[in-house]
């Protein structure tokens, strides 16, 4: 009985052997196809290559620390104050009885200092101070202004705190700024970028960018937030022509169009047939007013295509009529940043498409006027933010440490 028993204990122990090298034969090829050892391994390496990766991403965000440029700003052009207010919404401050206007600001990571008035000149004992970083905006007008942003540029090599230079340009009329170049290539200006006012053929928009003209703040044009009430309200005038007419000139086809009983009498229409050399505070004050109660303002061609008052009519959400001619002179394609940037305008080539155009307004309903005046706001705005943020991006990208 015993030795039954032994037999038959030795033999389940060797059927339960035999079953177990079966699975295992049967069962390890399965396992080896769903997780084959290279896939295993494989994944394990992404997943401490993933873990290693997010480390060093992390420790690069600790040991790497966000770069800061302080730059200083000195302004001799009416355009800086554009810049500032308008751009860069910065506050200014009096001093010196008015003769320094400074303010401070930050933009991402950017600190600026602004510099104008009639205390901030070339000739200033240290003129530049303690600045490394400097934007430098300059009058390039006419031979005068020229003579004097020379001066600016002949100081830089010999501040030496000075590291990098950026010029922001009112060029000329004519976009004859040739003078510039020479400063440009010469190493020892440092200049690192240019941007410069109207349709220059110097714009490669690698180190020469173009700059909007802006509003008139020579005149006191302010800063304008229309509120909800002004942006609903209705305006008095459908069109706006407050301006200068010069002999063989299309000005003098504007208003011989703008003659018609239809326009003086929908129309605000004032035009003076001499420039005068200062405005006056109140004819300043009569162009602002009435340009806040119309919807359409015309913009003729002058002494160059892009005029104040494009900029001028998009801030009080008024719709621009421009004139698409190209000026006298060596600028090219005109309004070529505007248009870059799809500014919403009507473009006419002469000035007798403004009856139609003219038709076409008066077609519209208040809602629908109400809104087109939103859009022109928000795309002014936008435009501002934008410039303001291709400039901290040049001189950024530009300016070496």
């Amino acid at each position: 009985m015993r030795v039954r028993t032994k037999r038959l204990l030795l033999s389940c122990a060797l059927i339960s052997f035999v079953v177990m090298v079966v699975i295992v034969i049967s069962v390890g090829p399965i396992s080896l196809l769903i997780f084959p050892p290279s896939v295993v391994t494989s994944h394990s390496q992404v997943v401490v290559q993933h873990g290693v990766a997010s480390l060093q991403k992390e420790e690069d965000r600790t040991t790497k620390p966000l770069r800061v440029l302080s730059i200083d700003m000195f302004s001799d052009a009416a355009i800086g104050i554009y810049l500032w207010e308008h751009i860069f919404r910065g506050k200014l401050t009096s001093k010196l009885e008015g003769r320094l206007l400074y303010g401070f600001l930050q933009h991402g990571s950017t600190n600026w200092r602004f510099r104008t008035g009639p205390a901030v000149t070339p000739e200033a004992e240290n003129a530049f101070a303690d600045a490394r970083d400097v934007v430098l905006v300059l009058n390039g007008r006419t031979d005068e202004k020229v003579a004097r942003s020379r001066r600016w540029l002949e100081a830089v090599p010999t501040a030496t705190s000075v590291r990098n230079v950026a010029v922001i340009l009112l060029g000329n009329e004519q976009c004859e700024n040739e003078w510039l170049l020479w400063y440009l290539e010469s190493p020892k200006y440092l200049i690192r970028a240019v941007f410069v006012v109207y349709d220059s053929k110097m714009v490669d928009n690698k180190r020469v960018f173009q700059w909007p003209l802006g509003v008139a703040t020579y005149r006191g044009f302010p800063t304008v937030e229309l509120s909800e009430d002004e942006l609903q309200a209705s305006r008095p005038y459908q069109c706006h022509f407050m301006g200068t007419v010069y002999q063989n000139n299309s000005r003098l086809n504007l208003m011989r169009v703008l003659a018609s009983p239809v326009f003086q009498e929908k129309c605000y229409i004032k035009a003076r047939y001499e420039w005068p050399e200062k405005e006056t505070e109140a004819s300043a004050q009569e162009y602002v007013t009435s340009l806040r109660e119309t919807d359409m303002v015309l913009s003729p061609l002058g002494m160059n295509a892009e005029c104040y008052r494009i900029y001028e009519a998009l801030a009080m959400g008024a719709l621009p009529v421009i004139e698409d001619q190209r000026s006298p002179g060596s600028c090219d394609v005109p309004y070529r940043l505007l248009k870059e940037h799809n500014v919403p305008a009507l473009f006419v080539s002469d000035w007798d498409e403004l009856p139609t155009l003219f038709e076409y307004l008066s077609s519209l309903s208040q809602t629908e006027i109400v809104d087109q005046r939103r859009k022109l706001v928000q795309w002014y705005h936008m435009f501002l933010e934008k410039m303001r943020d291709k400039l901290v991006s040049v001189v950024s990208d530009n300016f070496i440490h």
